[in-house]
């Protein structure tokens, strides 16, 4: 059986899926929040900012996802709450 998790990213839209910025992240190897918190919780918030970093796309795609869940706990702190 799959998961709800799983389930729910083949099944829903991805951030990158309607982002003019598709191709650029793609080919700089970058990403943005929305993206970060689609890969943590499977899900995102259409009115996140979109402001790609290669350094946040070293934190997804690490070994170690301890950075990232930093990183968006951090942000959820600075701003209420993710989505707010």
């Amino acid at each position: 059986m799959i998961s709800k998790y799983i389930a729910s990213i083949f099944e829903g839209e991805a951030p990158c899926d309607k982002c003019d910025q598709f191709n650029l992240c793609k080919e700089e190897e970058m990403a943005c929040r929305a993206f970060s918190y689609y890969v943590l919780h499977g899900s995102f918030s259409v009115d996140t900012p979109r402001h790609p970093t290669n350094g946040l796309y070293n934190q997804i795609f690490s070994d170690d996802d301890r950075a990232l869940k930093s990183y968006m706990k951090s942000l959820a702190a600075k701003e209420g709450g993710y989505g707010k």
